[in-house]
């Protein structure tokens, strides 16, 4: 994808992808980074990286309404073992994240399946 402002920051959609939804920091490693740290990474600000996000379509709003388990790709990337590039792992999620059906989300269901599991677990209130 392209965007003016991207190319303005030098940042493309995988970089950011990897950084801000994956958590693999700029020597392959794992860490959770939150907007301004990946922000400082890429010589920008927590703004640009928020638009940039979206004009990659890759905001929150658009996974959140994705057949695509950000959680799993997470785990996947901060539990891999030693001597695996968390870059080349992360090029099979990323592919996956783009492949992703869109989908709408049943909240009222969502809530009512929630309960009735808590129910289970802890009791009715």
């Amino acid at each position: 994808m392209r965007s003016a402002l991207a190319e303005r920051y030098g940042i493309d959609d995988f970089g950011l992808f990897c950084a801000y939804h994956l958590g693999i920091t700029e020597d392959g490693g794992y860490r959770f980074q939150n907007i301004h740290q990946v922000a400082r990474r890429f010589g920008a600000n927590a703004g640009v990286i928020r638009q940039l996000l979206a004009d990659f379509r890759m905001d929150p709003e658009v996974i959140v309404h994705s057949d695509f388990d950000m959680a799993d790709a997470q785990v996947d990337v901060m539990m891999a073992p030693p001597g695996v590039s968390r870059m080349e792992l992360a090029r099979e999620i990323f592919a996956r994240f783009r492949a992703a059906a869109p989908r709408s989300r049943d909240w009222r269901g969502e809530l009512e399946r929630d309960a009735r599991e808590n129910e289970k677990i802890f009791g009715r209130r």
